[in-house]
């Protein structure tokens, strides 16, 4: 089949890892792939195009620029895949011009739209069905009553991760990967304010924190100010990337939420999963409640920005237990456990099912 993405723009961020992941999965089983978007500097465009997909881009101020309609058209599309905000209005220009099926997928909850253009009868009036990878959105899209197909399908995330050995205690690396946006920073703000702390109870301790958003220079300055008063440059501020793999396997510890923690848990690496609420270590007894909330990205005991203290706490704590043969197994079981829910393989399956309902 012939299968086009559309994209806002080839930012990087949750939506854009998923379109990647996704795309790179169906192309290797078997379809033709593209992918739509507005250029954006030092995004996913390079890894798309290793995976063998398709991309279609050009600067542009909007998402409906004409030239993409036009190469849309060229393409002749059975299936467009969209996300239900930023992307939705452009899939509804080319299905019209191509009358190829759309699949809205949900990143977030359905939410209210004044200008009713991503509204929910909007999504459903231009949809052939609905995907999310998340539990929460799940359930909430059922009680919309829509006569859509609604399908609960995971990332497919073990195509693109690696497993190494888990380096050795000291020194201890502890890396952050999360945009620093409201939702996510408070978490990462709460390490690099009380890094001296960290690093008398640590000494060999490493801060990695990957990440875009307008806080980035905030967050660079107060880490030249925590390595001004250590005398040692052991706070970093790396900046958005396109490959996390690389940042994960010198790890010792990882501190991220919703994908990234998946990746990072399917890299064989501890997680302490927070975004904008707090799960804590994820372990076998509670991976499938850290699975349920998408690792602190929807529900929780409380949000992060209310107990911060609890994320250093948990930084110590782990580093104190921290006993190679012991983590190693934890990590492993941990890993094994988790693979079957983003297993690649399963998710183009389910894929296959979908489209060939559009036949019937």
């Amino acid at each position: 089949m012939n299968i086009l993405f559309c994209s806002e723009g080839f930012i990087i961020d949750g939506v854009a890892s998923y379109n990647l992941y996704l795309s790179g999965t169906l192309k290797q089983a078997g379809h033709n792939v593209a992918i739509i978007g507005r250029w954006a500097p030092g995004g996913f465009q390079k890894r798309h195009r290793q995976a063998g997909v398709r991309v279609i881009q050009c600067p542009s101020l909007t998402v409906n620029h004409p030239w993409f309609i036009r190469q849309a058209r060229k393409f002749a599309p059975d299936v467009i895949i969209t996300d239900a905000r930023r992307s939705f209005p452009l899939s509804q220009r080319i299905q019209k011009q191509t009358g190829a099926k759309v699949i809205t997928v949900f990143h977030d909850p359905p939410q209210p739209d004044k200008t009713g253009i991503r509204g929910v009868e909007a999504l459903a009036g231009g949809s052939d069905a609905w995907v999310t990878s998340e539990e929460s959105i799940y359930q909430e899209l059922l009680t919309l009553k829509s006569d859509l197909p609604v399908k609960l399908i995971q990332r497919p995330i073990t195509g693109v991760v690696q497993c190494t050995a888990l380096p050795p205690k000291d020194p201890f690396r502890v890396l952050c990967i999360g945009r620093l946006s409201k939702w996510k920073a408070p978490g990462f703000r709460a390490i690099v304010e009380n890094a001296s702390e960290l690093k008398k109870a640590i000494p060999s301790l490493q801060i990695d924190i990957l990440g875009g958003g307008r806080r980035r220079v905030s967050f660079w300055m107060a880490a030249m100010q925590g390595n001004r008063r250590q005398a040692e440059t052991y706070i970093h501020i790396r900046g958005a990337t396109t490959d996390t793999q690389s940042w994960i396997q010198k790890a010792n510890l990882v501190c991220a939420g919703a994908t990234s923690a998946v990746e990072a848990i399917l890299s064989d690496r501890p997680v302490l999963a927070f975004s904008g609420f707090w799960i804590g270590l994820i372990t076998a007894a509670n991976l499938e409640n850290a699975a349920a909330t998408h690792f602190g990205e929807r529900q929780g005991a409380f949000y992060v920005r209310e107990q911060p203290e609890i994320i250093c706490q948990s930084i110590i704590e782990s580093y104190n237990q921290w006993q190679e043969k012991l983590m190693a197994q934890h990590v492993k079981t941990v890993r094994q456990k988790l693979t079957p829910l983003y297993d690649a393989n399963a998710v183009a399956r389910q894929f296959k099912c979908l489209f060939l309902g559009f036949n019937n």
